[in-house]
């Protein structure tokens, strides 16, 4: 069921994305700001998965998915619920869509959107970690809706839940998809895109998973790499074996993904990782890159 409640109509507003389509898309910092800076405030008390700040979460990405014109995945509404065993509280992914000319495949973009909540008094407000994911799929989102020819395969745009309790939100969608996971065709996951690791001087290192044996997926970001202007360092590695976040319930079953990660900073999973330290331009740089990959994928598909 569709759903714009009062309240996110008012946040809508206070934290709009103010997004816009473009022929060369590159997202500014103020479209990406307003759904960064709401998800990691305060009010949303670190959004541990089940909490109340998760849900409050969930509600304003729908609220943000429907404003800017996608569709919801399920029957429904915007939400996917699931439990964790052992517990009570309700566990939510939110689930978009922008149906494509063979609606019998799928492209995901997906980015978690839960934390670590509080410990105590102390909000750890997962800034990078991963508002700055979340904000990314959904401006990569509003961009694709607004094009005037339908993409030629249909993209999901997933905001998972309980990544921080293990990958909870996106294994349960890939284990309860009901197309088969050999309709997936590509998984593209954003999980902490806006930070750098303190090695990382120059702020110009790019990690990008890619399952084993999937060279053309290498190939296919370095080309879009050298059209940036100022290209990023790539560092490509196996997500075999890896589990570092969502990916891994794709990649586990065969499916291509590309994992976007800029860096492991100094701030992880601590209450510093805060919105002040966001590394705007080079977050932007990220999602210039993986709409570029992604555009030439489609084309492929075409």
């Amino acid at each position: 069921m569709r759903r714009l409640h009062t309240l996110f109509i008012t946040l809508l507003s206070l934290f709009s994305l103010h997004l816009s389509a473009q022929l060369n898309w590159q997202p500014t910092q103020k479209e990406l700001a307003g759904a960064l800076n709401f998800l990691s405030s305060p009010l949303l008390e670190g959004r541990e998965a089940g909490e109340r700040g998760s849900l409050i979460a969930a509600e304003y990405i729908a609220s943000v998915m429907e404003q800017i014109g996608l569709d919801p995945f399920g029957s429904v509404d915007w939400f996917q619920d699931f439990e964790m065993e052992g517990k009570s509280e309700v566990l939510r992914n939110v689930l978009g869509m922008i149906r494509g000319t063979d609606s019998t495949r799928f492209v995901v973009l997906s980015a978690h959107y839960d934390h670590l909540g509080m410990r105590g008094d102390t909000i750890y407000a997962g800034a990078d970690d991963n508002a700055s994911g979340v904000s990314g799929m959904l401006a990569l989102a509003n961009q694709w809706v607004n094009r005037k020819e339908r993409p030629p395969c249909s993209l999901i745009f997933a905001a998972w839940s309980a990544e921080e309790k293990g990958m909870l939100g996106s294994k349960y969608f890939v284990e309860n998809f009901a197309p088969g996971k050999e309709a997936f065709l590509l998984n593209m996951n954003f999980d902490m895109i806006s930070r750098s690791d303190p090695e990382d001087s120059l702020c110009n290192i790019l990690n990008i998973g890619i399952l084993k044996g999937r060279d053309d997926f290498k190939e296919m970001a370095a080309r879009t790499n050298l059209s940036l202007g100022v290209c990023f360092d790539l560092d490509f590695w196996e997500t075999d074996g890896n589990g570092g976040s969502d990916y891994i319930n794709f990649s586990a079953h065969g499916i291509p993904v590309m994992a976007f990660f800029a860096g492991l900073n100094g701030d992880y999973h601590s209450p510093a990782d805060t919105r002040e330290k966001i590394d705007w331009p080079k977050m932007i740089r990220v999602l210039k890159l993986a709409n570029g990959c992604l555009e030439e994928f489609l084309e492929i598909f075409k």
